[in-house]
């Protein structure tokens, strides 16, 4: 019954992105939406499915800078054009700026990169990228091995990542012990480096600053609800100066990690930034919470990227 349903959903999409129906369901009242992308380039998103996708926005909506819709925003502005729409990347991965990168420009497409400064000083992958990429070295009976031994009762990969962002900090980085324990020989395949890798400051730097804003992720990319005050603080304000220090420009955009976040986050972000991002699924509205403004989640099928721009909860 699922597949079925799978199935008979991917066909209405295919029929009513061929029929225009989903633009014309999305361009019915005048809206501002904010497209979420993470990694370019691997079996998830083809560079070639991501530049239609951007084409196919571009040719129905106005592209803008996120800055440019939050300024707008703030001042009480319609969207201009009826529906605007703006890009934003999560993570500041190597293939945002050597895949997405050249695409966006070749087309002339502003985007906003939300990076993590103090993986991007060490070279360090995101905690969770690494800790799923470990776990995936082990088997089933290893797994359940370790989340026992962490006291955890999930053991399928996903199960247990979403279980650590559950723990306090302290606890999280345990647990990332333990499975590197496990993982005494690891090393990443060039599919893992090319999915997970972070751009070097100098990549950063190289971004055109004209077309590319670059917003702060955190730090270390942690789940803000679990950090105590300091830690938060840290977090949060630390990153936008370590950006301004390397960048040489201000850096006032921010995004939750893993979208994370509660009233003691929201106002820690609203003493630094003047707005910020989440993964909530939705269309901004007309009246936004500037701290937690939503998204809308691409997608390789442009079918389902024209949904998504109706229904972003598809």
């Amino acid at each position: 019954m699922r597949q079925f349903k799978q199935v008979a959903s991917r066909l209405l999409q295919s029929v009513a992105h061929r029929t225009g129906v989903s633009k014309n369901l999305a361009l019915r009242r005048p809206a501002r939406r904010v497209l979420m992308l993470h990694g370019v380039g691997g079996p998830d998103l083809p560079a070639d499915d991501f530049k239609a996708g951007l084409l196919w926005v571009s040719r129905r909506f106005r592209i803008v800078p996120l800055s440019v819709m939050m300024d707008d925003i703030a001042a009480g502005k319609p969207p201009s054009g009826g529906s605007e729409v703006a890009i934003t990347f999560d993570d500041g991965l190597r293939n945002q700026g050597q895949i997405a990168y050249p695409i966006l420009r070749d087309l002339g497409i502003p985007a906003t990169i939300f990076v993590v400064p103090g993986l991007t000083e060490s070279g360090q992958w995101l905690w969770n990228h690494e800790a799923r990429a470990r776990l995936r070295r082990l088997s089933d009976d290893e797994r359940r091995e370790v989340a026992e031994s962490v006291g955890s009762d999930r053991s399928r990969i996903e199960d247990l990542i979403c279980w650590m962002k559950l723990q306090p900090i302290e606890r999280r980085m345990d647990v990332e012990q333990a499975i590197r324990d496990a993982t005494p020989g690891f090393q990443p395949s060039k599919a893992e480096r090319d999915a997970c890798d972070l751009m070097s400051w100098k990549e950063v730097s190289r971004l055109d600053p004209e077309q590319i804003t670059v917003g702060s992720h955190t730090v270390t990319h942690p789940i803000l609800p679990t950090l105590s005050d300091g830690l938060l603080h840290h977090e949060v304000a630390d990153s936008r100066a370590m950006l301004e220090r390397k960048l040489g420009r201000a850096v006032d955009l921010f995004c939750y990690p893993n979208g994370s976040t509660d009233a003691r986050v929201r106002d820690a972000v609203s003493r630094c930034y003047r707005a910020a991002v989440t993964t909530e699924e939705g269309i901004v509205p007309s009246q936004p919470d500037l701290y937690a403004i939503p998204r809308i989640a691409a997608a390789a099928r442009v079918s389902l990227l024209s949904w998504r721009m109706y229904r972003p909860n598809a």
